[in-house]
């Protein structure tokens, strides 16, 4: 019977604990979307180069988005960004790494995703 009361108790604390969780947590775990974006960057190769937070070789996400965060064009310019690729724009960051083209490798809807993604950070 002890041994009853001890299981309880200890379940009891793993529920509660579960509950302390920061809602802003949840919602992002729980954002379908998000997820299918951080998959098709890393399936892509995105992730070689980028993160959300940190500066890999290419820019920090969180800096682009808010690098674009007021330009009406933001979606347009990163979509054709990531098609084309490039360099120059970000040497301060990169050291003047290129971007390179995803057109071939990458649908237009994938791609818009990811910048989507981005953007919402």
């Amino acid at each position: 019977m002890e041994f009853k009361k001890i299981t309880l108790f200890f379940i009891s604390v793993s529920l509660l604990s579960a509950c302390n969780i920061n809602e802003d947590m949840r919602a992002k775990s729980a954002n379908k979307e998000d997820s299918y974006a951080r998959t098709i960057a890393a399936s892509n190769g995105c992730m070689g180069c980028h993160s959300v937070a940190n500066k890999v070789v290419g820019p920090a996400w969180k800096k682009v988005a808010e690098h674009y965060k007021n330009s009406p064009d933001a979606k347009k310019l990163l979509v054709e960004k990531i098609k084309n690729g490039g360099k120059g724009n970000w040497n301060h960051e990169t050291g003047g790494a290129t971007m390179p083209a995803f057109d071939k490798k990458m649908t237009n809807e994938d791609i818009t995703v990811v910048v989507d993604y981005i953007l919402a950070l």
